[in-house]
């Protein structure tokens, strides 16, 4: 078994472990995992987003006891020496991949019984073909399995989101000094990614960078790079450095040109005071759901009535995992990761967002927000 890049042995022996509890609290003999995070959670394996996009059929099949094998295309088969898993399964992509699978789980002894799969991962198709496949096998939805495990980072996890807030940070104030009238966002997107990974940033799949701009904000997740900006415009950046896989966000509103509307200026002065009344209320013990309401609160104040989306959500591998939501229940612990993430449409797309850390006693800024209209660098 090669030493994995990602991480060493010791971290996947031990997510391992803790993975294969839960199946034994669940009576899972074994667990078929094809969300790209989880693959490389349980493997080390880097291209998993992009076999898992590519390929028909990418998994880790991960028994009850023993070490996981992992299942990829014949293309990637350099990649695989890598990783964690031993004596990885590669198909060429003419070939059919559910026998092969099947094959895995027989070698794990669990060709028949009860095999976890992830509902919400996996496509219809493949399913049915697990199942032509695997006639004896009982097939229970194991969704959210290993992102439950996963929920509280290992120290080397935590160091990983901590390099990715630094390559953020770099990225975010490199975005946010290149706003002026004229400029086209691709040319802040490029100088954001060009100064992320001037800054370190080691993987070029998994990070984010967005710019929305226009009278009214921009057009919120419209991927358009080619609009000028304009003066009187607001230019929204968000970006999401990433260092081995696990990410880190910033996001923020700027005023081009000249005083912002008092309509403007009212509603951002709410955003920023939600977005810091959430952070405050981010503290180990405390739910996801108390975040919101601490948020929601001071929305209410001004609107009479609850926010109307979430106010963020777990960082680091798996994004959103825990929602920063109305009645989310999820108890937060030291190491948990979140975006705290305020914003309106109305007057216009404004937004206040930073990643923070729990800590033993509250929590620690890792990406820093921006509270004003306009940014001097």
């Amino acid at each position: 078994m090669s030493e994995p890049a990602a991480f060493p042995a010791s971290e996947f022996e031990r997510r391992v472990r803790d993975i294969q509890k839960v199946m034994a609290q669940r009576d899972l003999d074994a667990l078929v995992l094809t969300r790209a995070e989880n693959i490389f959670y349980t493997s080390g394996f880097k291209a998993s987003h992009f076999a898992s996009w590519l390929s028909e059929l990418h998994a880790v099949v991960v028994p009850r006891q023993g070490i996981p094998s992992l299942l990829t295309r014949a293309l990637e088969r350099e990649t695989t020496t890598v990783q964690w898993t031993p004596d990885p399964r590669t198909h060429m992509d003419h070939e059919d991949p559910y026998p092969i699978l099947a094959d895995m789980l027989a070698r794990a002894g669990r060709r028949s019984g009860v095999v976890g799969i992830e509902n919400r991962f996996l496509r219809l198709s493949q399913f049915e073909k697990l199942r032509h496949h695997l006639p004896q096998a009982r097939f229970v939805d194991a969704s959210g399995l290993v992102e439950g495990v996963a929920a509280s980072p290992s120290p080397l996890e935590s160091a990983c989101i901590r390099e990715a807030a630094r390559i953020t940070n770099v990225g975010f104030l490199a975005g946010l000094a290149e706003i002026a009238e004229g400029v086209y966002p691709y040319e802040i997107i490029g100088k954001i990614h060009a100064a992320m990974y001037a800054a370190g940033q080691r993987d070029f799949d998994m990070s984010l960078v967005c710019v929305w701009s226009g009278p009214k904000g921009g057009r919120m997740h419209d991927t358009s790079t080619t609009a000028r900006i304009s003066r009187g415009d607001m230019v929204t950046v968000e970006v999401w450095g990433v260092d081995n896989h696990y990410k880190a966000g910033a996001q923020a509103s700027i005023h081009v040109g000249g005083e912002p509307p008092a309509a403007v200026v009212a509603a951002h002065d709410l955003v920023v005071r939600m977005h810091d009344a959430a952070h405050q209320a981010v503290r180990p013990g405390a739910t996801a759901g108390a975040v919101f309401d601490a948020a929601s609160a001071v929305y209410r104040g001004a609107t009479g009535r609850d926010y109307y989306r979430r106010c963020g959500g777990s960082m680091g591998l798996t994004v959103f995992t825990t929602d920063l939501v109305k009645g989310r229940v999820e108890v937060l612990t030291p190491g948990v990761a979140l975006l705290v993430q305020t914003l309106v449409d109305d007057p216009v797309l404004l937004t206040c967002a930073s990643t923070v850390m729990v800590t033993g006693e509250g929590c620690e800024t890792l990406t820093s927000p921006s509270r004003s209209l306009s940014f001097a660098s």
